[in-house]
């Protein structure tokens, strides 16, 4: 099966594309590029949280948000949120349905990544895609920072970083 090379914007310190680039380049040279996760809460207030495949070049095997990824080239936060809902847990949702919530700034947690963080209140049915998701698990806000305190290395650097973020909102 063919893989489409992916390209990113590349972006300055305040996060303006300022050129396109491929995705390996991206990461091999630690450059500014755009992401985007979703915290995707149930009608119990459980977070969905999804442990990524272990073939995932970035945390393999990590748990993190209940989907993330990168912005491809020209598109923007928004629409990259509601593409990967679709593409890694098998939600169909229009951009209203998501909520803003938190804008993180690139540092060393994301991998250089400007990321938007996205609120979906949403019951499932959830289809996961296992080239990209090993599991998804539905965490209580309480038993989600008993579990990242304890063991805080199963969990990916950025959804640590941006899990603390949203916890002070």
């Amino acid at each position: 099966e063919e893989i489409l090379e992916e390209w990113f914007d590349v972006v300055d310190m305040l996060d303006r594309p300022i050129r396109r680039e491929r995705r390996a380049v991206v990461h091999e040279r630690t450059l500014f590029h755009r992401a985007v996760h979703v915290m995707v809460l149930d009608s119990k207030e459980r977070l969905i949280v999804q442990k990524r495949s272990a073939s995932k070049d970035v945390a393999p095997g990590k748990w993190c948000s209940s989907c993330s990824g990168h912005v491809d080239a020209g598109e923007d936060y928004l629409a990259a949120a509601v593409r990967e809902l679709g593409e890694e847990i098998g939600l169909r949702v229009k951009p209203k349905d998501l909520k803003p919530v938190l804008w993180a700034s690139a540092c060393e947690e994301t991998g250089r990544e400007f990321v938007w963080v996205y609120l979906l209140r949403h019951e499932g049915p959830f289809h996961f895609d296992e080239k990209e998701v090993s599991a998804l698990e539905k965490l209580s806000l309480e038993e989600l920072a008993k579990r990242s305190k304890e063991s805080p290395e199963t969990f990916s650097p950025s959804f640590l970083h941006l899990y603390h973020l949203f916890a002070l909102l």
